[in-house]
């Protein structure tokens, strides 16, 4: 009787520590662990089958969980950072992992740490060390996370009558599930939007920050019409916003030219700003980013309550076709910048300076008077000729422009050295 209580107190204590674990991760020590690698475009059933091999192939597996989820320093964890980098480690920065190592493994030991930096390092090396004693070296996975505070996964309320409990069930059952996240999948991996912070409505005197949507995002593929729509419905205040990006197909290209707006009771097309080399464009089969300008939709009608829509620092590509990651990125950096301006301005300087000098020459001639014994001149009259001719005005002009050229050539030279040494 005393062993099978022992076993049910260890069973409960290996079930609360696997509950209690949140992320950020950090895994090392086994060979399949750099091929753990965060996917924003893989949906979660994807994801769970390599964590499940890792954690059945793995001998052995310790588990090491902090009191804290602060930022780890190397100078306060120094046994800890030669231990992770003397083989394979991954960092996995999501709040929960996809498939868990409990029940999949027979020999997981869990330890917890205590929260002082000296003590976690020396414990998180002996323990280590001894599982790789015992079941050999790039056989054991370590795993370091976070204790996760009880109040996420114990929801402690009052009791309530049974009329309220019913409505409450009713209500929840409405209720569409929502998140707050600036990554946009429609369903199937057929087009995404991703951006690093919220998109910005403005209505009449008000500028709504739309941050939480609803998880069903859908795209509507009519590449046959050459268009298609990426549809997202916003959460704000309790009201609902849907956005419509449309996207036009021409040529093999796709371009996002406008987005459709229904906010409460109103419905408005606000039209991007630019021309067709501005406007967030790229072949098919290419995704668009622009960190440096945004895009700014506006309303064409004067006096609408629904007014502009502003899309900065942000990446998107429709018809992904399937595929959990962006294609090649087009961005908004233009054929001509600013180094190679430069440098078409030294080729033309040195140009420049080749055809004057070719002038130069061709504008050199043989003497046409030789001295014999017809015709004799003095040697007086001879140096005034050769001088003459040795100091003609466009010679003269020729070799300044020479000149001045090519010290300019220099300066330039030194500036665009010290433009990029510097920026």
């Amino acid at each position: 009787m005393q062993l099978i209580l022992v076993a049910t107190l260890l069973c409960l204590i290996i079930g609360s520590c696997s509950a209690s674990i949140s992320g950020p991760f950090i895994f090392w020590g086994h060979s399949r662990v750099s091929s753990q690698q965060t996917q924003a475009l893989v949906e979660s059933s994807s994801r769970e089958l390599p964590l499940t091999q890792l954690f059945t192939e793995a001998k052995a597996i310790v588990v090491f969980v902090r009191n804290t989820t602060n930022r780890l320093e190397g100078t306060r964890y120094p046994k800890f950072q030669n231990l992770v980098k003397s083989g394979a480690w991954t960092y996995l920065p999501q709040r929960s992992l996809a498939a868990e190592p409990f029940g999949l493994n027979a020999n997981i030991e869990v330890v917890s740490l205590s929260g002082h930096g000296e003590e976690d390092d020396s414990e998180i090396l002996l323990a280590y060390n001894e599982a790789v004693n015992t079941y050999g070296r790039g056989e054991v996975l370590g795993i370091l996370g976070s204790r996760e505070e009880e109040a996420h996964f114990l929801a402690k309320r009052e009791a309530a009558p049974g009329g309220e409990e019913e409505e409450k069930a009713k209500a929840a059952e409405g209720s569409e599930e929502t998140e707050a996240s600036f990554i946009y999948v429609a369903e199937g991996n057929k087009a995404v939007l991703s951006l690093n912070g919220p998109l910005e409505l403005r209505v009449t005197n008000d500028t709504l920050k739309l941050e939480e949507h609803i998880k069903q995002i859908t795209f509507d593929d009519q590449r046959a019409k050459g268009y298609g729509r990426l549809s997202i419905t916003f959460m704000h205040s309790g009201e609902k916003c849907t956005l419509r990006f449309k996207f036009s197909l021409i040529r093999g290209s796709w371009t996002l030219r406008n987005v459709e707006v229904e906010y409460r009771e109103l419905k408005s097309v606000l039209v991007a700003r630019g021309d067709e080399y501005t406007l967030p464009s790229a072949p098919l089969g290419f995704s668009y980013r622009c960190s440096a300008e945004s895009v700014n939709f506006l309303n064409p009608a004067r006096n609408e309550t629904i007014q502009s829509l502003l899309l900065s620092d942000f990446q998107v590509q429709p018809w992904l076709n399937g595929r959990p990651e962006y294609g090649e990125v087009y961005d908004c950096i233009g054929f001509v910048s600013a180094p190679i301006l430069a440098g078409l301005f030294v080729v033309t300087l040195l140009l420049g300076i080749l055809g004057l000098g070719i002038s130069a020459m061709l504008s050199m001639h043989t003497p046409n008077r030789f001295e014999s014994s017809r015709s004799k001149q003095s040697r007086a009259a001879m140096f005034i000729q050769i001088t003459y001719v040795a100091f003609k005005p466009l010679a003269l002009f020729t070799l300044a422009i020479e000149f001045f050229l090519i010290h300019l050539l220099f300066v330039l030279i030194v500036l665009y050295v010290y433009v990029l040494w510097y920026y």
